[in-house]
């Protein structure tokens, strides 16, 4: 952790602490990906919308249609090109489909998270059922003033 700067000059000005340059922040030059490989997609004539991809993780090219999002390892002129959405797309879908064996999967029960039903730290206790609707939305009774200020001092950063 590096020290304030007003305490860095006072050890320096005593020579305790040799002063130091400051570091150079380095930028990175680009921030785009360079996968594309617009001289191939030229070359070998490929449909509109089509490149060719180079996958950064295993370093082939792949084809991808940056329209409708489908991609293919082979080139789309290819008859043997087995063009199809991408894997991610598919496992991302696979996810948020509902498992028939969740018994949650027949009930009108809003599907949660693991920590979705547990008590939130920055919730203030009011002894109330939180979990209450309709007439019963305001929760009485209300919290205690000291609860509140605790919660309210747990959410706060501290200042340093």
């Amino acid at each position: 952790m590096p020290l304030p700067p007003a305490l860095l000059a006072r050890l320096a000005k005593r020579g305790i602490v040799k002063p130091t340059d400051q570091d150079e922040e380095i930028i990175a030059e680009d921030y785009d990906d360079n996968n594309v490989d617009y001289e191939a997609t030229r070359i070998e004539n490929l449909p509109p919308n089509w490149y060719k991809v180079f996958d950064p993780a295993c370093g082939l090219p792949y084809y991808w249609n940056v329209e409708t999002d489908l991609v293919a390892w082979l080139s789309p002129n290819d008859p043997s090109a087995v063009v199809t959405k991408a894997a991610k797309k598919l496992r991302g879908r696979k996810d948020d489909e509902m498992d028939p064996m969740d018994p949650s999967a027949y009930s009108d029960a809003p599907r949660g998270t693991w920590s979705s039903g547990l008590p939130k730290r920055n919730e203030a206790k009011t002894g109330a059922d939180t979990t209450a609707a309709g007439p019963l939305f305001q929760q009485r009774p209300y919290p205690s003033p000291g609860a509140v200020l605790r919660a309210n001092a747990a959410n706060q950063i501290p200042k340093e």
